[in-house]
């Protein structure tokens, strides 16, 4: 299509409608007016964010043969389709902790993703890993602010410009600058990450003027994304992730649209447009989430791979340990699983930080494969000696309501069984005056036997 062509059949079309009803000609003229060589094209974007490794479909996620199939769908039905998704990919099933992440980027290839982000749990086995994702995935895994000790980038690249069918989108990934307190330090010494902010402003200056459409990939979290949206001038749409948020349609902020699309593949972000090639703007827009359960039967392909990386851990992971008669949230999990450990260490408290926390338990049988989904992330056992005072900076800065701070003598010194994740950041934190040791026991191993011994009730 010659560029204008579309514009002038409108406006002869209503012209000769003009003459039966005046007043509806007028306001679709001032509609379609934009410029004489303006060519307005359709184009959906379909988004993903915090998959954490499910893919497997199960309770109200959709798993990625489902995803896979909506996005066919969409590819057959309209012209122009890209396929995003906003990081954190890994780290939240057997699947993808046994094998350190490598299978659900040869499922994202799968599903034809277009571009990937790196959220701040691709680092959970090291950033040197993260070279192994970028062999494995045929889309660019983006990080403009995410750097390795020599300065360079972590990712693939800063940013990202495709053609499709007549747009030029360009993409800009970013992640938080909070990462490095929210990674463990072993592997990732001396990675550092440059404010969002401060480099998008760069960034969209760099390749606003080469393209029709700008996409902002990011993982700083919703309210983050509304910050950036009204800071950073010129960029059309930011996709989200990070803070798992719900958000049932994008948010325009100035004219700027910001969505995000939950987490663990249970919703998943569609949005429809028009772009004026010409004047590089967005003149039609609708957004929406599409839940898992409203997306259509799996595609086959995809869906064989799902298999054949569940079958690997199965036989391990899909063991009942325990029943409950109740749901188990997060809140009351923390108590239990504190309990556990500091009895497994001989210790005066247990701390188990909330957000390691990454799912509840349900109603009846209590399989491994609930505790692996729970605790993904492979942490060992440890404790610390640690006197009170330090410690209750420790439990202010992971959680201010903790019931245990109610206890601590500030001026006594404790033993304290946690993670090591968070052992690693108290080291960080506090220096010589903290003492970690390593108990040679993952974390999950002791969840499992503990609940398998003794119940949950």
């Amino acid at each position: 299509m010659v560029r204008g062509q579309l514009t002038l059949h409108f406006r002869h079309s209503l012209h000769a409608f003009c003459l039966g009803v005046f007043c509806f000609s007028t306001l679709y003229l001032v509609t379609f007016s934009t410029s004489a060589n303006a060519e307005l094209l359709e184009l959906v974007i379909i988004h993903t964010n915090d998959f954490h490794g499910h893919i497997k479909e199960e309770k109200n996620y959709a798993g990625a043969a489902r995803i896979s199939a909506f996005v066919q769908q969409q590819r057959a039905r309209y012209p122009r389709v890209i396929f995003l998704d906003a990081g954190d990919a890994i780290s939240g099933t057997p699947v993808s902790t046994m094998f350190h992440g490598l299978p659900i980027f040869e499922l994202m290839n799968a599903m034809n993703y277009d571009v990937g982000l790196l959220g701040n749990h691709e680092f959970d086995h090291g950033y040197k890993q993260i070279e192994k994702f970028r062999e494995i995935a045929k889309q660019p895994l983006l990080s403009a602010n995410a750097l390795d000790p020599n300065g360079k980038l972590i990712g693939d690249k800063a940013s990202h410009i495709i053609e499709v069918k007549g747009i030029t989108i360009g993409i800009i990934g970013v992640i938080t600058d909070t990462t490095p307190d929210l990674i463990s330090p072993l592997g990732n010494e001396g990675i550092s990450f440059l404010d969002p902010e401060t480099v998008l402003k760069e960034k969209v200056r760099e390749i606003k003027p080469k393209v029709d459409l700008l996409v902002v990939l990011s993982h700083v979290g919703h309210e983050q994304e509304k910050a950036l949206a009204a800071a950073v001038q010129g960029i059309d749409i930011i996709v989200g992730g990070h803070s798992h948020t719900y958000v049932e349609t994008p948010v325009k902020i100035g004219s700027t649209y910001v969505a995000q699309a939950h987490r663990y593949g249970s919703n998943i972000g569609f949005m429809r447009l028009t772009v004026d090639t010409t004047g590089n703007s967005i003149t039609e827009f609708t957004g929406k989430l599409v839940p898992a359960a409203e997306l259509p039967e799996p595609d086959p392909a995809v869906l064989a791979t799902v298999n054949f990386w569940e079958e690997k851990v199965e036989d391990l992971v899909d063991v009942e340990i325990a029943t409950s008669s109740r749901e188990i949230l997060p809140a009351e999990l923390q108590g239990i699983f504190e309990k556990i450990l500091a009895d497994a260490a001989g210790a005066d408290f247990g701390y188990y930080n909330i957000g390691g926390i990454r799912d509840s338990l349900p109603i009846g049988s209590i399989t491994a494969r609930h505790i692996w989904n729970i605790e993904p992330f492979g942490n060992t056992l440890v404790t610390l000696t640690i006197k009170g005072s330090d410690y209750l900076l420790l439990l202010g800065r992971e959680n201010e309501l903790h019931p245990g701070m109610a206890v601590i003598n500030a001026n006594k010194t404790y033993l304290v069984a946690t993670n090591s994740f968070i052992g690693a950041h108290a080291v960080k934190a506090f220096g010589p005056k903290v003492q970690m040791k390593q108990l040679g026991v993952l974390v999950r191993d002791v969840l499992i036997e503990n609940i398998k011994e003794n119940g949950l009730e």
